[in-house]
């Protein structure tokens, strides 16, 4: 019998935020942790014999917080230039402390006909750095790409899109000195994809452990190298790595719904209150496939209101005073957040429907609107005729909460063993949901 591990559902390193699809969050842990498979000893680090590892991060640590304090202690003064302030200490930071030794002040970088505005240039890594009191999303006239309109720019769609453009170019470094990013070529300008460093709490606070973990993730010897393809780097290999997991993951996901079909099939069959459902199905009143199609448009709602809450996106926009009230009575009574990590236990799976009746209120507040939960009213795959038998049973938490867990965890393959890995359905897009689903309907076709 294969052995089952958890792995860890998100990234979890104070003074770094991983957007988008860049890195698989376990992967970057283990890395960032000096635990990784490979490139973790000081010859792959570029450290000098007889140095260890150890002892030349903490060397760069010392550095880091003297440069902070005296970037930050200049931050505040009119007579100094803002944008020559902050690529100083970019430079000095990136050089001194992370061992960019070739970094070199640059203008701009040519690409077809356009000319796309850089700091500094270490080999093929392009640096572009915004003033400090500029947020890196913020768009200003210093980015605006030339011969390709007028339209301002912010500094981290200005690098976006120099790498989307540039051949020579894989990955770049953007900064405004309070933060830092790293991010890499992508197809999409619609989903921002990058790991972002906070400076300002991780140096400001002199947080050491904390800065280990930044320095090897950030330092010179992960970047591409001179005379090497972008390509061999250590971020693309993690990078790379990431995306096979992910595959496995979203194939699991694919399994993973076809069993929870079949939990909530049965779930809902064998509850002693849902004798109408039987009768219904028992006298054809609701057909096998009717009764299908319901279970769907459930994981479909299920599906859709992980990914929401996963993208922060549930909740209207909303300044008055109650807001933050039902915001936080959502978040600790009905999110479906709540149930990722109480799917795994096996205590909570009771005879209880206590957690089936929390998300038919869910369910209802989404279809016509709640107030006191800062639902909107959506509609639609929430309308009261979508799911019909369903909104009316009931479902106990133990065949809720083995549902949950068949669409929540997906159950990857690791050479002699299985891992329980996370679905990230903040990252996952819509047509790799759609795939899960068709797929079960194939299933289902050819079962029946």
């Amino acid at each position: 019998m294969k052995r089952i591990r958890k792995t860890q559902a998100t990234l979890n390193l104070p003074s770094l935020t991983l957007e988008g699809s860049l890195f698989l969050p376990g992967q970057l842990e283990k890395a960032a942790q000096g635990r990784a498979k490979e490139g973790q000893t000081e010859a792959d680090y570029a450290i000098p014999k007889g140095v260890r590892l150890k002892d030349e991060y903490s060397r760069a640590f010392q550095i880091a917080c003297a440069q902070w304090q005296h970037f930050s202690a200049q931050m505040e003064r009119n007579d100094v230039d803002a944008a020559q302030l902050t690529t100083a200490f970019v430079h000095e930071l990136l050089r001194d402390a992370f061992g960019y030794a070739t970094l070199q002040p640059a203008q701009l970088l040519s690409v077809a006909e356009h000319s796309y505005p850089v700091s500094l240039v270490a080999g093929n890594l392009p640096v572009l750095v915004a003033p400090h009191p500029l947020a890196l999303d913020e768009a200003a006239p210093a980015f605006v790409v030339q011969g390709g309109g007028s339209r301002k720019k912010s500094a981290f769609q200005a690098q976006q899109e120099l790498l989307n453009a540039s051949s020579d170019h894989l990955w770049g470094i953007v900064s405004n000195g309070r933060q830092m990013r790293l991010l890499r070529d992508a197809a999409s300008l619609t989903r921002p994809s990058f790991l972002e460093v906070d400076l300002a709490d991780l140096l400001g606070g002199q947080r050491y452990a904390e800065f280990a973990n930044v320095w090897h993730l950030l330092h010179a010897s992960r970047a591409p190298q001179p005379g090497q393809p972008a390509t061999s780097c250590y971020w693309e290999r993690w990078r790379e790595a990431g995306q096979e997991e992910g595959t496995r993951v979203r194939e699991g996901l694919r399994n993973g719904v076809e069993q929870a079909l079949l939990t909530f099939g049965q779930g809902f069959l064998l509850h002693p209150a849902n004798e109408t459902l039987r009768t219904a199905l028992h006298d054809g009143t609701l057909t096998k496939d009717a009764y299908f199609q319901q279970l769907l448009r459930l994981i479909y709602r299920l599906i859709f209101v992980f990914t929401v809450e996963e993208r922060d996106l549930l909740h209207p926009q909303d300044d008055s005073r109650h807001a933050p009230d039902a915001r936080r009575a959502y978040a600790e009574g009905y999110a479906l957040s709540r149930l990722r990590e109480l799917c795994l236990k096996r205590r909570a799976r009771t005879r209880h429907d206590d957690g089936w009746q929390a998300i038919r209120i869910v369910f209802r507040g989404l279809a016509r609107g709640e107030p006191s939960l800062a639902l909107p009213a959506l509609g639609g795959l929430f309308a009261p005729d979508q799911c019909p038998h369903l909104d009316a049973a009931s479902l106990d938490n133990a065949h809720l909460l083995a549902s949950m867990q068949h669409l929540r965890w997906a159950v990857v393959s690791q050479g002699k063993g299985s891992s329980l890995t996370p679905v990230d359905y903040r990252n996952m897009g819509r047509k790799n949901s759609a795939a899960s689903m068709k797929a079960c309907w194939s299933w289902y076709r050819a079962s029946t």
